[in-house]
């Protein structure tokens, strides 16, 4: 199993270690993103029967801004509003914890399927 494919099964397992780990890799940035692409479009490919294409279309970019603007926040507002004297982050540490957490939101390609 690649380590990508292991931090992705940790992630969608809530495995608190994962964090720790993809915080300090600075080359994780690109699994996060990918990570985020994947989750994003299981919200797209289950938005699709209600919306079809233009549903996986919006549900996908929308997901992946809200990444962004979500990891911003968090980055603002616990660094430069509400910091303590031992906090230290980056916006790239942000977006790699950010990045992974949104892995159990794969389950969301089940919204295709009818009564769920």
């Amino acid at each position: 199993m690649t380590a990508y494919h292991d931090r992705l099964f940790r992630a969608i397992k809530l495995d608190p270690d994962l964090y720790e780990e993809v915080e300090a890799d600075h080359t994780a940035n690109g699994q996060a993103a990918l990570t985020v692409v994947l989750s994003s479009l299981a919200a797209g490919i289950g938005g699709a029967v209600s919306g079809g294409w233009y549903g996986l279309f919006l549900n996908t970019v929308v997901a992946l801004v809200g990444w962004v603007v979500w990891a911003f926040l968090s980055y603002f507002i616990g660094t430069r509003l509400l910091p303590e004297h031992q906090t230290s982050a980056d916006m790239g540490e942000l977006l790699r914890c950010t990045g992974f957490s949104s892995a159990p939101g794969m389950i969301q390609v089940l919204g295709f399927l009818p009564g769920l």
